[in-house]
């Protein structure tokens, strides 16, 4: 499985080879790799936790930090600071911690939990989805996937953009702010124009700027600068493809910036998604 060469070349020597070892039938289901000071790894896959022969203690933690950042920990201060640590092939690592800091900086130090997320790239995932991306005069419609973490939106997300970008002919762009959303399909050359490095906010308004594209691409929109920035690229009349945490339609109406585009008309099509299953919201009824 890719995922464990990539994922173990950002790992000590005991947690890449409790990786490594892992038989094929679970890799291909495990989506998290969850570590805890001082006690047993885990793989998770579906409603299953696997124990791996991997338990660090405070200088394993260490150990494991240096090897994640790619022993540039300096390097990624504000990650970090965020909470996360970006991994080779769209993968990422979630911390808790000690978080303090000076003169209004915040850093993360003192690391007791690490959970690894697996990306995946699915070919086909956003099927279910594909007859709302465009409306009858073959416009690109704004939609938005709702759902818990861990249920599948990044991977209908991706699709869906490619999908745009390569069956449809449309100008994709994606405000990819942690570098993850196609990090590993780039020698597959998918003609999406990918903008990092920044705010989710600030790269919407650039790629209006920059790439005049159709279809803008966010993963976990949330901020109320976000919400901003995004009405601003409707009025621009770019479509935006987007996805949000949220277990459903009235989950979404509790959080202010989601409600705020809900009440704009932002999203033509509400797409909720959980483990069970799919529902699809037009804006003018179910």
């Amino acid at each position: 499985m890719a995922w464990r060469e990539q994922i173990s070349r950002r790992l000590p020597g005991k947690a890449a080879e409790a990786v490594l070892e892992l038989n094929d039938t679970l890799a291909q289901q495990v989506s998290e790799l969850r570590i805890r000071l001082n006690c047993r790894a885990l793989a998770i896959a579906g409603e299953s936790c696997v124990e791996l022969p991997y338990s660090p203690d405070a200088e394993g933690m260490e150990t494991l930090m240096a090897a994640l950042s790619g022993y540039s920990l300096y390097a990624c201060e504000r990650e970090m600071a965020s909470g996360y640590i970006a991994l080779p092939g769209g993968h990422r690592a979630g911390i808790c911690g000690r978080l303090g800091g000076e003169d209004g900086s915040l850093r993360m130090s003192s690391v007791t939990s690490v959970c690894i997320r697996i990306a995946r790239h699915i070919p086909g995932a956003s099927l279910p989805i594909r007859s709302c991306l465009m409306d009858e005069a073959g416009r690109p419609r704004s939609v938005l996937i709702l759902g818990p973490p861990g249920c599948g939106k990044t991977t209908m997300l991706r699709d869906a953009a490619l999908y745009l970008a390569r069956e449809r002919r449309l100008q994709v762009a994606a405000a990819d702010e942690r570098g993850e959303l196609f990090a590993g399909l780039m020698h597959l050359s998918p003609p999406v124009d990918v903008m990092t490095g920044m705010d989710k906010a600030a790269l919407i308004s650039m790629l209006l700027r920059a790439m005049a594209p159709d279809v803008i691409v966010c993963d976990e929109i949330g901020g109320e600068e976000e919400a901003e920035a995004i009405e601003d690229a409707a009025r621009c009349g770019a479509a935006l493809l987007a996805s949000a945490h949220a277990e459903g339609m009235d989950a979404m109406t509790m959080r202010p910036s989601l409600l705020r585009l809900h009440q704009a008309g932002v999203f033509a099509v509400t797409v909720c998604l959980n483990r069970s299953g799919i529902r699809i919201y037009e804006r003018t009824g179910e």
